[in-house]
């Protein structure tokens, strides 16, 4: 879908596949910020003529069509434009945002929040995320409830092999590989090991690289890649 900033005349290209199906949007202009709101409904089908709209009957457009489909969500309704180079992170963590927030930065992602489950199950299914935290208490419901949890251990290994999920909870040994395995997760940490995450995500990420890296020359050497 093509959209032009009114403000900038900047002229944007958005992936089908990233759009609300059916629902009115948001997006933020990278050039000059301004907030630009797309009605998907008011957009003029290719067989019929466009004709202006009525004078003075602006307040006769249906405002329900600008909000998303869950009402937990209305205020949401932005659709950040990314460089193809940003790294995305998606934290679900309430009780330590600053914490992954700071370890997350020094990495250069570019970070985002969900105010619960079903929030980042709306979220995963529009952005691709480079970065996964799932605390395991995050929602107040048990890890293997959760319905994110369950999103994102479900989905295709070609998709979910791009994504590092770090899981934290309580009853995680720090870097247990059995414990990641276990949880279908790239790396577990004890929260109580948090104020050493820094040097957890270089290390986990690190190795998670380079396993991916010989992953793929080997698929290559297969003649599978």
């Amino acid at each position: 879908m093509q959209v032009t900033c009114n403000a900038c005349q900047r002229s944007m290209n958005i992936p089908d596949e990233k759009l609300p199906k059916d629902q009115a949007f948001s997006i933020t202009c990278p050039g000059c910020k301004t907030k630009i709101k797309v009605d998907q409904h008011l957009k003029p089908k290719e067989s019929e003529p466009v004709s202006p709209p009525p004078e003075e009957k602006e307040e006769t457009v249906d405002t329900a069509s600008m909000v998303i489909n869950q009402e937990e969500f209305e205020d949401d309704e932005d659709l950040v434009i990314y460089d193809d180079n940003d790294q995305l992170a998606l934290v679900l963590d309430d009780n330590n945002k600053e914490i992954w927030a700071k370890a997350l930065e020094e990495k250069e992602f570019k970070i985002q929040y969900a105010r619960s489950p079903e929030h980042a199950v709306h979220k995963i299914k529009f952005t691709h995320f480079h970065f996964v935290a799932l605390n395991e208490n995050f929602g107040n419901v048990a890890l293997d409830e959760n319905p994110f949890y369950q999103t994102l251990i479900e989905m295709p290994m070609v998709t979910r092999r791009n994504i590092f999920f770090a899981l934290v909870g309580a009853n995680f040994k720090s870097l247990n590989n059995m414990q990641a395995f276990q949880k279908s997760a790239n790396v577990v940490i004890n929260e109580k090991d948090l104020e050493k995450l820094g040097d957890i995500l270089k290390k986990s990420i690190s190795e998670n690289e380079i396993f991916y890296k010989v992953y793929k020359e080997t698929l290559h050497a297969m003649g599978k890649a």
